[in-house]
């Protein structure tokens, strides 16, 4: 029977392609720095609030989303942008359907969304759902992972691009646009007629200076969407609550009817993002600290592998390792399917993200993983000495 040629092309997550392998090892503990999963508990009130039933009926919500989550939304978003109302926000199913929203609404099939590299790797799906096409932006771990120059980027525009997508702060690399970088980058989106897409799903998650949210280009309102997610920052992944965020009103009466046509959200989820949008400012001074322990750990343990390299996180919670080894996606397999460490008693092993999944070109990051500092700082360092023992016992073997 006949698939499509989007079905077929849509590429295989590069975080979570090891499950089936990890689900089918026995008598081993798998230490997963894959995936963007925190172990830290989900805060009180927001449980407290999906617990709660104010209806004996789970019925429909509002394509859109409850008036009540989105002005959660908007009042959360005007700390840092004055004048964003609910008509500025759409709840969606998680920051992903927020995307897909946006890469259906602004691309036609064919069209092209520059994006900075190594990138999440699932907007590669996305764009693949929408008919578009992803155009990476090079940059490098020995810059920081830095924007290119305006030069640079010129470089990469044809008639058919749409988008420039971006992640503040960066997954996979824990890089963070400065005020300036992002001003620049606006203006030269405005120039080529392109929209900004600002992913920022952990612009809470920082450790140095606070990202400027795209909602403060003033100046650029009209083209400027903002990727917003309750998952990371309030450790409720599967709360599946996001919001896409602009003050073009064109755009999101358009946005609204995408919205339409696959209903609305769970209304109760809605209600416990509310009560996480609802916290005090001495949770997110929580959240900052608990992760900057855990990436302080991770980076430790790294400086400690002969032949690793990596750059420091700015926010987000995630690292590109440069490794010293021949295949990043032979390594991983390897790690999951042959190497135990038993140097503490029980077998042991872990789970990393190869870096071929992060790049448009599968031939890119084969020296590359991303590491998710997730876990507890016990954890992390025990991670990161089997990931130490892995690199030796692979190379070891000739692989």
């Amino acid at each position: 029977m006949h698939l499509s040629e989007r079905a077929r092309s849509i590429q295989e997550s590069a975080i979570r392609k090891l499950d089936a392998a990890v689900n089918a090892a026995r008598d081993v503990h798998f230490y997963k720095l894959n995936i963007g999963q925190p172990d830290v508990g989900t805060p009180q009130p927001v449980l407290d609030a999906l617990a709660h039933a104010d209806s004996p009926v789970l019925a429909y919500g509002p394509a859109s989303g409850l008036m009540a989550c989105r002005a959660a939304a908007a009042r959360w978003h005007s700390r840092v942008s004055p004048g964003i109302g609910p008509e500025h926000v759409v709840v969606t199913q998680g920051g992903s359907e927020a995307l897909l929203f946006a890469m259906v609404a602004l691309c036609d099939p064919g069209d092209k969304i520059l994006v900075p590299e190594p990138y999440y790797t699932n907007y590669n799906g996305f764009a693949t759902v929408a008919a578009a096409q992803v155009v990476p932006v090079p940059t490098r771990l020995e810059d920081g992972w830095d924007l290119p120059p305006d030069a640079e980027l010129d470089k990469l525009v044809t008639p058919n691009t749409r988008i420039f997508l971006f992640a503040n702060p960066g997954n996979p690399t824990g890089a963070v646009y400065g005020a300036d970088t992002l001003r620049r980058v606006a203006a030269w989106a405005r120039r080529h007629g392109l929209w900004l897409v600002a992913d920022e799903v952990y612009r809470s998650i920082w450790f140095q200076s606070p990202p400027m949210s795209a909602l403060e280009l003033e100046d650029h309102r009209d083209h400027v969407i903002v990727i917003d997610s309750t998952s990371k920052t309030f450790s409720s992944c599967g709360l599946r609550i996001g919001f896409l965020i602009s003050r073009n009103l064109a755009l999101m009466e358009r946005v609204e009817r995408l919205g339409q046509a696959r209903l609305g959200p769970q209304p109760r989820a809605q209600h416990a993002a509310i009560a996480a949008l609802s916290l005090p400012e001495s949770f997110y001074l929580g959240v900052r600290e608990t992760y900057r322990l855990r990436v302080d750990t991770m980076m430790e343990g790294l400086a400690l592998l002969p032949g690793v390299a990596f750059h420091r996180p700015a926010g987000a919670f995630y690292t590109i390792a440069r490794l010293p080894v021949s295949d990043t996606e032979v390594f991983a397999r390897f790690l999951v399917e042959e190497f135990r460490a038993t140097d503490r008693g029980p077998a042991e092993s872990l789970v990393v993200a190869p870096g071929p999944g992060f790049y448009a070109d599968p031939r890119k990051g084969r020296d590359q993983i991303r590491l998710a500092a997730v876990k507890e700082e016990s954890v992390m360092r025990r991670g990161i000495e089997i990931l130490g023992q892995g690199i030796a016992a692979f190379n070891a073997r000739g692989l």
